[in-house]
C-alpha cells in the first residue's frame, strides 16, 4: 500500500508539472511496445548523428573564431543537458549558424570574457523566456527571417574561405558581405596555379562526395579521408606532394571550465562593456529563441508527438548555452536538420543524445591524438561545400514565391543584413515578422468568433473506433477500407502536406477517398494553402479525392474564397465542414464507383 501511494504522489507530480508546460522529456520515457529493435535503433541514430555532427562542429567552430575542440565541447553539453532539462527528447543542438558572425565579433572585439558575459546574458533572457511561456507567441512568428540570417552568413563564409583556398587573403571576416565580395572579384587576377590546384584538391571533391552521399554523412567521410591524408604525409610513409596545413597542437588545447571563468581579468566589467555584451545578447538570444520554437514545432508536427515542450526547450537553451561556455564552447541551438534526421532514423527515445554526449566526451579526451591531423582546408571545403547545400537547399527555394508573406520577410532581412549589418536585420526582421503575425492574429480572433463547432466527436469515433462509427452509420464493410482520415490539430502556418505524407507512407498506400479533418486549426498562410493544392493533385494523379472537414467558419469562408480564384471548383479538396456529412458524401461517391 505504501509503495502504492509513494507511485500515485509522484505520478500527481508529474502531471502538476506537465499542466504547468513545463515538464522535460527525461519524463516522458515511456514508449509503447519498447523493444531491443527500438534499442537498437537508438543507439545506431545516435552514431550516425554524432558522425554528422562532427565535421559541422569542428568547421562551425573555426569559423566562429575558436578550435575544433570547443565544437566538440558545444556538442556534449548541448546533448547532455538535453538529455535532462530538453523538452524535445529528438531535439539535436549544435553550434548555432546564424549566430558565427557575432561569435567571431565577440571573440576578435572581447575575447573571453566577452564571450562568458554575453552568453551570461543569453541564458537569463532565454530563461525568461520560457518562465513566462513566450513560446506561445515565438512558435508562431516566421522563420522566413531566420533562413535570411542563415542564408547572410552562409554567403559570408563562402566568400571569406574561397579568398583562403584560392590563396588571396584580402577578405577580412570582420568587414561586410559587400565589401568582402568586392575584395574577392578584385583580386580574383592574383589568383595563382597553386591557389586552383588547392581548390580542385581540397573543394571539388567536396562538391562530388556531397552529390553521392546524401545528407551530412558526407563530410565526415570527406574529413576521415583528409586525417588520413595528412596522418600519412606526416608519417613520411610517402613524399609530400603538396603542402597540407594542420590544425596542429596549438589550436586543439582549450582551457578547462574554471581556467575560462579564473583567467578573466578586470574583475567588474565596464558599463559600456556590459551594456554591449546585453546588445549582443538580446539579437543572440532572439535567434536561439526562434530557431528552439520552430524546431520544436517541427518535430511535434512530424511525430505527432503532443508532449513536446517548447517552453522547456528555451529553459534547456538557455542553460545549455552558459554551461556550453563556461566549458570553453560556443553558442548552441536545437538544428532542424539534425533533428529531423534523428527522427527520420526512427529515434524513439533520448538514448541517441546520451550517446551523442558519450562519443564528445570520449573525443574531447582524446583529442590531441585524433584531431592534431585535421586539415585546415578540409574544414574550409565544408564550409563552402555546406553553404551552398544550405543556399540552394528547399528552405531557400520557397521563397521566390510573391504571393508568400514569408518571401517578403525573408528578401527584406536579407537585403538589410547585406546593406546595414547582421544586428539591425534582425531586428528589423523579427519586427516585421510580428506585425505580419499580429494580422494573422486579427483573422483568426475573427475566425474564432465564427467557430461552429472545433472537435467533432463523430471524427474522434471514426478514428478511434471505426467499426463502431462504421456501425453506427450503416458504412459496408468492404468500403470502410477504402476510406482513410487524417486529422490535423493545432497547426498555425505550418505547413500541412508534411504531416499528411507522413500519415500516409505509415499507410503504405494512397486510400480511394481520403478525409483530412482539422481539429481547432484557426488559419492557413500562403505556404499551407499551396501544400494543399499540390496534394489534391497528388490525389487526383491516384484516381483518389480528397475531403475537407471540420473547419471552422472563418477557414471555410476563406477555403471556398480561395476556391473561386482557381481554375477548378475542387482545387482543395470538396469542402465539407460536418464530418458526418463527408462521409455520407463518401459513401455515395465509393457506392457509385463500386456499382459501376
Amino acid at each position: 500500500m505504501r509503495q502504492m501511494s509513494v507511485v500515485q504522489n509522484m505520478s500527481s507530480r508529474l502531471d502538476f508539472i506537465r499542466k504547468l508546460g513545463l515538464c522535460p522529456s527525461i519524463l516522458n520515457l515511456y514508449v509503447e511496445r519498447y523493444s531491443f529493435k527500438f534499442l537498437i535503433n537508438d543507439i545506431l541514430s545516435g552514431i550516425k548523428m554524432f558522425l554528422c555532427l562532427l565535421p559541422v562542429a569542428f568547421a562551425l567552430a573555426f569559423c566562429s573564431g575558436g578550435s575544433p575542440v570547443q565544437g566538440l565541447i558545444s556538442c556534449a553539453v548541448a546533448s547532455a543537458v538535453s538529455i535532462i532539462l530538453g523538452g524535445s527528447k529528438y531535439q539535436i543542438a549544435s553550434i548555432s549558424l546564424p549566430i558565427c558572425i557575432l561569435t567571431f565579433e565577440l571573440l576578435l572585439k572581447y575575447q573571453y570574457k566577452g564571450l562568458f558575459y554575453t552568453a551570461l546574458f543569453v541564458s537569463l533572457i532565454l530563461l525568461i523566456f520560457g518562465i513566462l511561456k513566450i513560446s506561445s507567441v515565438l512558435k508562431h512568428i516566421s522563420y522566413a527571417f531566420i533562413s535570411a540570417l542563415s542564408v547572410y552568413v552562409v554567403m559570408s563564409i563562402i566568400v571569406n574561405q574561397l579568398q583562403y583556398i584560392l590563396g588571396i587573403n584580402s577578405v577580412q571576416s570582420s568587414r561586410g558581405l559587400l565589401e568582402n565580395f568586392g575584395l574577392l572579384t578584385e583580386n580574383l587576377e592574383n589568383v595563382t596555379k597553386n591557389g586552383l590546384m588547392t581548390f580542385g584538391i581540397f573543394v571539388v571533391p567536396m562538391f562530388f562526395l556531397k552529390s553521392f552521399f546524401r545528407g551530412f554523412f558526407a563530410f565526415f567521410i570527406y574529413l576521415a579521408i583528409g586525417c588520413a591524408v595528412a596522418y600519412v604525409f606526416s608519417a613520411g610513409i610517402v613524399p609530400e606532394i603538396f603542402e597540407i596545413k594542420t590544425i596542429g597542437q596549438e589550436m586543439v588545447t582549450s582551457q578547462s571550465a574554471l581556467d575560462n571563468i579564473f583567467t578573466m581579468s578586470g574583475g567588474i566589467p565596464s558599463q559600456i562593456f556590459l551594456a554591449n555584451s546585453i546588445n549582443y545578447a538580446f539579437v543572440i538570444a532572439l535567434i536561439i529563441a526562434c530557431e528552439a520554437c520552430f524546431c520544436t514545432n517541427v518535430s511535434a508536427s512530424i511525430t505527432g508527438d503532443n508532449r513536446l515542450q517548447t517552453n522547456v526547450e528555451l529553459i534547456s537553451s538557455g542553460i545549455s548555452n552558459i554551461v556550453s561556455v563556461a566549458c570553453g564552447g560556443l553558442f548552441v541551438s536545437p538544428n532542424i536538420n539534425f533533428s529531423v534526421k534523428n527522427i527520420k532514423l526512427k529515434a524513439k527515445t533520448i538514448i541517441p543524445l546520451i550517446v551523442i554526449a558519450i562519443l564528445c566526451v570520449g573525443l574531447i579526451y582524446y583529442n590531441d591524438v585524433a584531431m592534431r591531423f585535421l586539415p585546415i582546408h578540409c574544414l574550409s571545403a565544408i564550409l563552402i561545400v555546406y553553404g551552398f547545400s544550405q543556399i540552394f537547399s528547399k528552405k531557400v527555394i520557397q521563397y521566390f514565391n510573391p504571393k508568400s508573406q514569408e518571401t517578403y520577410i525573408f528578401w527584406i532581412t536579407l537585403l538589410l543584413a547585406l546593406y546595414f549589418g547582421f544586428m539591425p536585420a534582425t531586428v528589423v526582421g523579427f519586427a516585421i515578422s510580428c506585425v505580419f503575425f499580429a494580422e494573422r492574429m486579427v483573422k483568426i480572433k475573427d475566425a474564432n468568433v465564427h467557430t461552429t463547432r472545433n472537435h467533432d466527436s463523430d471524427a474522434v469515433e471514426f478514428m478511434t473506433n471505426k467499426n463502431g462509427f462504421a456501425n453506427s452509420m450503416n458504412i459496408p464493410p468492404k468500403l470502410l477500407d477504402k476510406i482513410e482520415v487524417i486529422q490535423v490539430s493545432n497547426i498555425l502556418f505550418l505547413n500541412i502536406a508534411k504531416i499528411v505524407e507522413e500519415a500516409l507512407s505509415a499507410q503504405g498506400k494512397f486510400p480511394n477517398i481520403l478525409i483530412i479533418y482539422f481539429n481547432n486549426v484557426p488559419y492557413f498562410d500562403d505556404n499551407a494553402f499551396e501544400a494543399l493544392k499540390e496534394l489534391v493533385k497528388r490525389a487526383k494523379s491516384k484516381k483518389a479525392t480528397v475531403m475537407i472537414s471540420g473547419t471552422n467558419g472563418r477557414l471555410l469562408d476563406i477555403l471556398q474564397q480561395k476556391a473561386l480564384t482557381e481554375k477548378y471548383a475542387d482545387a482543395f479538396g470538396y469542402i465539407v465542414p460536418d464530418f458526418k456529412a463527408a462521409i455520407q458524401q463518401t459513401i455515395s461517391r465509393l457506392s457509385k464507383v463500386t456499382s459501376i
